[in-house]
């Protein structure tokens, strides 16, 4: 089904920001409206605010209050681009290869709620609409988790 992309991150945030644990938090939305908004995508509406719901959760479980989380969204006339980022811990390079494995929790999760399963989730969903995900990190500066999805045709 064709579908907005900026309804279903608008959507996200809201369902997670709707949750007294993140009630507080800001996420800064940077939606592309120059010289176009971002394209439609063709996928399963529930699904993807599934798994951005999830990236955006990640996000704020990773950082602390005062620490910022952004929801970018782009596309570059064939794909829809999406990026959450955060300034939290970062992940462990040597981490970063496992982090979409079931069960896979990082050093920094441990103490965390969760199961390891979300992003193996995610990854999966992103897959099964013909998209790829992948993740940029540093220690001590932030994390960058990057969605690409094909664009509908006009």
């Amino acid at each position: 089904m064709r579908t907005s992309l900026p309804e279903i991150l608008e959507e996200s945030v809201s369902l997670v920001q709707s949750t007294p644990e993140w009630a507080a938090r800001a996420v800064d939305m940077k939606l592309q409206q120059v010289p176009w908004p971002v394209a439609h995508v063709w996928g399963d509406r529930d699904l993807m605010v599934v798994a951005f719901r999830n990236l955006v959760e990640n996000a704020l479980k990773f950082t602390a209050v005062g620490d910022q989380v952004e929801v970018r969204a782009m596309d570059d006339g064939r794909h829809a681009v999406v990026e959450v980022a955060d300034t939290g811990p970062g992940i462990a390079p040597d981490e970063l290869p496992h982090i979409f494995d079931e069960l896979f929790r990082g050093q920094n999760a441990r103490e965390l709620p969760g199961s390891g399963l979300g992003l193996a989730l995610v990854k999966r969903i992103v897959s099964l609409h013909g998209g790829w995900i992948d993740v940029r990190s540093r220690i001590d500066e932030g994390t960058v988790v990057r969605v690409s999805m094909p664009l509908t045709e006009a």
